[in-house]
């Protein structure tokens, strides 16, 4: 097993350690934005420092990794006395004249610049420079102490982060980003460090209960965050770095290092690709499943993800609950968003209802609600049937306002629990579709299959 153990390792390592060409590359190119950045600064007479953060500068990256992992995260260090509206001025404005690639704006605590250049992604962010953790101004001003920290204790232990990055990327679970609810970068050093090794990581996973506390400086560190896990920040012990994993991504860690402990392969680090759905695969399955899916679609642009994600879950929840309080079963849903496109997808376990409803009231011996129940009722349009008494309860059989999930929320969206930012989305336009129409892009294609095959990554 040992040896195995080590074979899988190499032949991953293998794939995912940079070569010397992609290192000198990303050398080159982090030499050029230090130099453009320091120039800007120059040029408008600022102070502040520049230092580059990250996977990249600690030698953590990932060969190849198209998730984000290359990128080049450059800290512009403005002196503490400096405004919040100057260090987002200056902040955007430099990573701007860096950006000869193009760029976007991204949104932490304050907006801050990803650009393009020399083929990889540059985020320019700034920061104020504190001398310790408790005189944090902004939530990105203690990144240089995990960068710090990080350097002094990994240790020569690149290759086992590199391993347990690509072991989550397997598993769907690897980004701290509300889209994925997983483990970050940063999570996966520290881990690594407490542990000693990529092997060990999963060796102690494996046993982990809900409420596991981990601290790389106390022995007796208990979790008193709301979360499954909790991972003390060493440079910042009031804040949990495992705050994003959700229950689902903790139990799938735990479900994936069993699994590959007692099978270890290489297709855990790099699961088999599941191909996007065309009509006919499409119709086979939910002839299988014998259930019919809704997307509720709509445009949601100027939102980046981890802002878009809350509001979707939200509106999807509130969906869903109205769903059911109206008599409508759902096996299931997921949230789509790319690009600005919404879907909010739900899979029902039948696609209409029965004209008929049963509506029970209060009992016999309850008089004064008794007799209210059979007045309102009484001569009442959408009574099929009743009142009548059944078990020592009153009963109403009614005519049921709404069969269909698209009857339901084309005239009850406005009243589902939603945000604002939503609601007026679906305003100004939305569909409702079904089956086969949901099949309308690339992207819902591979969505849809992924959604439909939601089996465990292992080896057994």
């Amino acid at each position: 097993m040992k040896n195995e153990l080590t074979r899988v390792q190499m032949n991953v390592l293998k794939r995912i350690r940079p070569s010397r060409s992609e290192r000198e590359r990303l050398h080159r190119v982090t030499q050029q934005v230090i130099t453009a950045a320091e120039s800007a600064l120059a040029s408008r007479n600022l102070s502040a420092t520049v230092e580059v953060i990250g996977s990249a500068a600690r030698d953590t990256w990932i060969s190849g990794d198209e998730e984000g992992d290359q990128d080049i995260d450059i800290f512009i260090g403005f002196d503490a006395s400096t405004s919040r509206e100057d260090l987002e001025r200056y902040g955007l404005e430099i990573g701007k004249e860096i950006a000869v690639e193009g760029y976007i704006i991204g949104f932490a605590e304050h907006p801050y610049v990803k650009a393009r250049c020399g083929g990889f992604a540059i985020d320019v962010v700034p920061h104020y420079r504190i001398k310790n953790t408790r005189q944090i101004l902004s939530a990105v001003d203690r990144t240089p102490f995990h960068q710090q920290f990080i350097a002094e204790h990994l240790d020569g232990r690149q290759d086992d982060v590199r391993l347990l990055k690509q072991f989550l990327k397997g598993a769907g679970i690897y980004g701290a980003e509300l889209r994925t609810k997983g483990f970050s970068g940063y999570l996966c050093e520290l881990l690594v460090i407490k542990f000693g090794s990529f092997v060990n990581v999963l060796k102690s996973v494996q046993d982990w209960k809900v409420g596991t506390c981990i601290s790389l400086t106390s022995e007796d560190a208990r979790n008193s965050f709301a979360s499954p896990l909790a991972v003390i920040d060493p440079v910042d012990t009031n804040r949990n770095v495992a705050a994003a994993v959700s229950l689902d991504s903790f139990s799938v860690f735990i479900d994936s290092a069993r699994s590959f402990l007692e099978s270890p392969c290489i297709e855990c680090f790099f699961p088999q690709q599941i191909p996007p759905l065309d009509a006919s695969a499409f119709q086979a399955i939910v002839k299988k499943r014998k259930t019919t899916v809704f997307g509720v679609k709509f445009d949601l642009p100027d939102l980046v993800d981890d802002i878009a994600y809350p509001q979707l879950e939200r509106a999807h929840k509130g969906m869903l609950i109205a769903l059911v309080r109206h008599g409508f079963s759902a096996l299931r849903g997921d949230i789509y968003y790319e690009r600005g496109e919404a879907v909010l997808l739900f899979e029902m376990l039948v696609s209409q209802l029965p004209a008929v409803e049963r509506h029970e009231g209060p009992p016999v011996d309850s008089k004064r609600h008794a007799n209210k129940f059979k007045k309102k009722y009484a001569n009442n349009p959408l009574v099929l049937s009743g009142p009548y008494i059944d078990g020592g309860r009153y009963v109403v059989e009614l005519r049921r306002k709404y069969l269909t999930l698209p009857e339901y929320v084309a005239a009850e969206f406005k009243n589902v629990r939603s945000s604002k930012a939503i609601l007026r989305a679906m305003e100004q336009e939305f569909q409702i579709l079904k089956d086969e129409e949901l099949l309308d892009s690339d992207g819902m294609r591979l969505f849809l299959a992924r959604y439909f095959d939601r089996t465990l990554n292992n080896c057994d």
